[in-house]
């Protein structure tokens, strides 16, 4: 396992998204000074205009490797009922495609669509969401598939979202072969959301292509009690090392906090030290 980086120390980002790909180089650069290896772009909405080839150069020069992350924010009753969202989403798809094969990256990860307002009691339009949703995963992971790139499908696999836990979401995904979509793993928000982490990694060994890492508590707000950093939570991260070696996951293992410089360089030394000591 290795540690890599997903989010900007906190003020290192010196305007407002979406940002400009000089800052998103910046950003490497510094992911490079705090000693990563790897780095994931995204999500790709706060960013505009990422100049892919100059991107992968940068990378080149600090021998990182790099993966794609969509991310979105897809109101899922407006993804059933209208082609303008289905085809909004499918844009942003693309958009991850094309600047994996600029940046010859092997991985590109996405959200599930959520419902804006408490439509979940509406079944037949839960339904049609979650059928549009299949229909557009099923056409986009054989383009990627195409390109040499896998598709992983992040797991927010609770209300509001489209899913309802976690056999629920790991029924959807089965439909695909695991070359071609994979899941990755949302340790923080599936703490917080009162799901069993070790039944997580379980159900989704097989297809665990990436982990988005940050501690969390179960404070009912989402935005207080999740993308601490490691140590500020309640997850047992020893615990949680010792799973993912017991399933052989060899992957990474993707910084998501909302932190300071010095408290990610914290987080990714603690978790580094967890891998040495269980290995």
């Amino acid at each position: 396992m290795i540690v890599a980086l997903h989010s900007a120390p906190e003020g290192f980002l010196k305007s407002s998204p979406p940002y400009a790909s000089s800052e998103l180089f910046s950003l490497v650069r510094e992911a490079a000074f705090l000693g990563f290896k790897c780095f994931q772009v995204g999500p790709l909405s706060d960013f505009v205009d990422i100049d892919g080839k100059r991107l992968r150069r940068i990378l080149d020069r600090y021998d990182m490797e790099c993966n794609v992350h969509i991310g979105g924010l897809y109101d899922a009753k407006k993804f059933a009922i209208t082609e303008e969202e289905y085809e909004r989403v499918q844009k942003e798809i693309h958009h991850g495609i094309k600047l994996c094969r600029e940046i010859t990256s092997t991985l590109v990860s996405f959200h599930p669509p959520f419902f804006t307002t408490r439509n979940l009691e509406d079944k037949e339009l839960l339904s049609k969401a979650k059928t549009r949703f299949f229909k557009l995963v099923k056409k986009e992971v054989e383009s990627a598939f195409n390109n040499g790139i896998k598709m992983a499908l992040e797991t927010f696999c609770y209300p509001p979202f489209i899913f309802n836990g976690l056999r629920d979401f790991m029924q959807f995904v089965s439909y695909f072969p695991s070359t071609k979509l994979g899941v990755l793993l949302e340790v923080g928000h599936i703490y917080q959301a009162k799901l069993n982490l070790d039944e997580a990694v379980l159900r989704f060994k097989s297809r665990l292509s990436d982990i988005h890492v940050h501690d969390a508590t179960l404070q009912e707000d989402f935005r207080k009690a999740t993308h601490l950093p490691v140590g500020r939570g309640n997850i047992d991260f020893s615990h949680l090392i010792r799973i993912l070696r017991e399933v052989n996951y060899d992957g990474w293992l993707t910084l998501e906090i909302h932190g300071s410089e010095g408290e990610i360089v914290e987080s990714k030394q603690f978790l580094e030290n967890l891998i040495r000591i269980t290995a």
